[in-house]
């Protein structure tokens, strides 16, 4: 989908802030990044909630990637409640990644494996958030 074309009421590439009495523990205090948006429903990343103890380290590991020291300290971003075995990148250009979902014009949504793998290795796009789960909602039945 060119994301230039997008329904009227779309908040795609627009940042959700939560009022600040919303009593739902997963959106408490979040800052959600709106990576799709159509009349079905809506994605997005919360991007102010770090993992207290998972570090981008530890996902390289698990996933055998080689990767560099300055890489494994970053913090992973907890990125909401759905699909929490997921990983999900919002980045900066370059944008021609094997599962690349371009966002606005200068940010784009990635899951793929080479794009961790060049992160990893201390390339890749910038900048960059690293998010397991993802929010979503949907419309009513």
């Amino acid at each position: 989908m060119d994301y230039q074309k997008e329904y009227q009421g779309s908040l795609k590439g627009q940042f959700l802030i939560a009022m600040p009495g919303l009593a739902d523990p997963n959106f408490h205090q979040t800052v959600s990044y709106i990576c799709e948006h159509t009349p079905q429903g809506a994605m997005g990343l919360i991007i102010n909630r770090v993992h207290p103890d998972l570090t981008m380290g530890a996902v390289f590991k698990e996933l055998n990637l080689e990767s560099i020291p300055e890489r494994d300290s970053l913090h992973i971003h907890l990125g909401g409640p759905v699909h929490t075995e997921q990983i999900f990148i919002l980045h900066g250009p370059p944008f021609d990644w094997e599962a690349c979902h371009q966002v606005t014009s200068s940010l784009a949504l990635s899951n793929s494996k080479d794009v961790l793998e060049a992160i990893a290795k201390g390339g890749g796009p910038s900048p960059f958030i690293i998010a397991i789960g993802c929010g979503g909602w949907g419309r009513p039945p």
